[in-house]
């Protein structure tokens, strides 16, 4: 994976403010899509960013692109590389020749990751849906907690966060392999928090979608309107992760359900 995207990004933040507000729609949203730019024709791109396609080639070459190509190709290059072996995107790290792979470099790029993810979780969560979310997990009965691979210490922190606070949970997707043991116990009145992102566990998709066929009320978090965890009854929160040669993080993750955690704890049921 080459540092092209990282150097998109860092130009991006830094010109954003100076931006028209045309071009400031298709950066807000390119920064919280960048999976799906990776895939979308340039008409596509337009239609979200309710702007013409021409505004979409014109934001690409004042980032001194040749062309929606060329703009599009850093977003694959993004995308190969999060969907690589961890032995890989170490490999990227190790030229001995590149003072930029030092210790601290890595921790400004990671330190740089997080407070992108943070920023834009700040931007772009609805106060709305945020709280509709603690309802739905206040008001339940059990909160199950499901989050597999990247997203289990997520899970965990949230599971450890509500036992503090003596708030019925339950984890879903241990070590022991018994998952679906664990959905025998799941009443309709009990509510789901899912934590997943791109390139989705299988394992979490159809543990979903066994929720939903209970009648589980879920709160998703996951990182884009395309998700195969958006809940039919329900909501969903958007948290994207920024990545640093990609290795993502989850810095957002952590504090979204520091939130929830603490709304819930917070919360008046007989409000």
């Amino acid at each position: 994976m080459t540092d092209r995207y990282q150097i998109f990004s860092a130009e991006l933040g830094e010109r954003y403010a100076s931006l028209p507000p045309r071009l400031k729609q298709l950066a807000d949203l390119v920064s919280s899509n960048p999976d799906d730019v990776a895939h979308w024709t340039v008409s596509i791109l337009a239609h979200h960013a309710n702007v013409q396609p021409s505004t979409v080639v014109r934001f690409a070459r004042t980032f001194d692109f040749q062309g929606y190509s060329d703009f599009q190709a850093i977003f694959r290059e993004r995308l190969r590389g999060l969907a690589s072996s961890y032995p890989e995107r170490l490999q990227t790290l190790k030229n001995p020749d590149d003072a930029a792979h030092s210790t601290i470099n890595l921790l400004t790029g990671f330190h740089r990751a997080a407070i992108t993810s943070l920023n834009s979780l700040q931007e772009k969560t609805n106060p709305l849906l945020l709280d509709q979310a603690v309802d739905i997990l206040a008001k339940a009965r059990c909160i199950h907690i499901l989050g597999l691979r990247r997203s289990m210490p997520v899970a965990r922190y949230f599971a450890y966060l509500l036992a503090k606070m003596a708030i019925p949970h339950q984890i879903i997707g241990t070590e022991s392999g018994m998952e679906e043991e664990a959905l025998l116990t799941v009443d309709p009145t009990d509510a789901a928090l899912i934590i997943s992102y791109a390139s989705y566990a299988p394992k979490t998709v159809e543990l979903f979608q066994k929720l939903e066929e209970r009648g589980v009320s879920i709160v998703s978090l996951t990182d884009n309107k395309n998700s195969p965890v958006i809940p039919k009854s329900g909501v969903w929160l958007q948290v994207a992760e920024a990545d640093f040669h990609g290795f993502r993080s989850n810095a957002a993750s952590v504090v979204m359900v520091m939130t929830l955690a603490t709304a819930i704890g917070n919360y008046d049921k007989n409000r």
